[in-house]
């Protein structure tokens, strides 16, 4: 009897038990490896495809799309992350952050910087300036006729809490459209002009004139290409405030904490007017583009906290700053040992970026027609400027 009861009173319910223990758990299993399918399907699609720039490229190559790895998808993690960022490292020789006048100088947190991005160019032999958006001139006691600014640039492959360098530009007049701009419509494009010796400060600091002159793609270059099977991928480099925030609360503030991130994305022209050309650009940040590939791991729980920032897709908090960074299409070669070559890697600045776009989910950037739209009014405004000098 005893016996009986204990079997039907304990031991039968403990089996059961079991048994929708065990079930449980092999149901979960089961949702455990299909969700983890189901994630590295949804990391592999955010490595977006270049755009139709990369498809005419390997046109002109006749290598076949066999013979030119065209997006990250086909990469590991590890070989994907090197890719990213050789392109970064290229394309951060050319960026700048921009700030008010006298910030270069004086300690300053990243709020009240205020930082935006800018391009180094070279427009001729002896013309050099900053592409960046009209916009982002709009501080301090600027006007669109006459506007300084600071240029910061943090080394890179820098040490976390390295001091960012730079220069005081002071007021000068600048050709800009669009100084009043708050919306995607635009136009919203600007050239801050350089003085022969400021560029020679600035290269002193690590950073290059993008020569907008120069051809790109030239026949020796794509003799090279056809050789190099290269990867070719397109990227958005700028500042970001809100994770330089997040960095500089890690540290002890100073502006080394500037958080520049090269942000994987898809470059094709949406549309055009009054001879301006416009770009919507997809925009994935991936554990690939955490900022500046710091040497150093990021202090704290930085990186956790820009992760989940950009969780929250492109919103005009997470991408403040963005402003007039470049937009990139780079091709680089792969080594013998199946890694990025650094010592080959061409590339060409697509666009320069002015607004966050949440209900597109896109960042919104002017094209090359842009480019040489305000390039061309920049060059007869200092050749108008010079002659009054004489």
């Amino acid at each position: 009897m005893i016996e009986r009861l204990l079997t039907d009173w304990i031991v039968i319910p403990c089996v059961r038990f079991l048994r929708t223990i065990y079930r449980f758990l092999e149901i979960a299993g089961r949702v455990v490896r299909f969700d983890r399918e189901k994630f590295s399907s949804e990391r592999k699609m955010k490595r977006l495809n270049p755009g139709g720039w990369s498809e005419e490229l390997i046109k002109v190559l006749g290598t076949g799309r066999d013979g030119v790895q065209q997006d990250l998808g086909d990469c590991d993690e590890e070989t994907a992350a090197k890719v990213t960022e050789a392109a970064q490292e290229w394309a951060a020789r050319f960026t700048v952050v921009i700030g008010g006048t006298g910030v270069a100088q004086n300690s300053m947190n990243v709020r009240d910087l205020r930082p935006g991005s800018g391009v180094v160019v070279q427009l001729n032999g002896n013309t050099f300036g900053v592409l960046t958006a009209g916009h982002v001139l709009r501080r301090d006691e600027n006007s669109s006729d006459n506007a300084g600014v600071s240029l910061l640039t943090a080394p890179r492959h820098r040490e976390s809490g390295t001091r960012a360098m730079g220069i005081d530009l002071s007021p000068r007049p600048c050709t800009v459209i669009g100084f009043s701009n708050e919306t995607e419509e635009g136009p919203d494009i600007a050239i801050i002009p350089l003085e022969k010796g400021e560029m020679d400060i600035l290269d002193t600091l690590g950073v290059n004139a993008y020569n907008l002159e120069k051809e790109r793609w030239s026949d020796e270059d794509k003799a090279r290409l056809g050789e190099m099977k290269p990867w070719l991928l397109s990227i958005i480099n700028g500042v970001r405030c809100e994770a330089s925030q997040i960095v500089e609360g890690h540290t002890d503030g100073s502006r080394g904490s500037l958080a520049v991130v090269a942000t994987n994305t898809q470059v094709e022209v949406a549309r055009e007017s009054d001879g301006h050309d416009y770009l919507e650009l997809p925009s994935e940040t991936t554990e690939q583009s955490y900022p500046t590939y710091w040497r150093e791991p990021l202090p704290g729980t930085a990186a956790r906290e820009i992760e989940e920032l950009d969780g929250e897709g492109v919103t005009r908090l997470a991408w403040g700053g963005i402003s007039g960074a470049g937009v990139w299409n780079v091709a680089i070669s792969a080594g013998q040992n199946g890694l990025p070559d650094e010592r080959n890697v061409f590339g060409e600045l697509a666009g320069i970026c002015y607004y966050a776009e949440p209900d597109k989910g896109c960042i919104i950037a002017h094209g090359q027609k842009s480019i040489a739209k305000i390039s061309m009014s920049h060059m007869e405004r200092e050749a108008l400027r010079y002659h009054n000098n004489m």
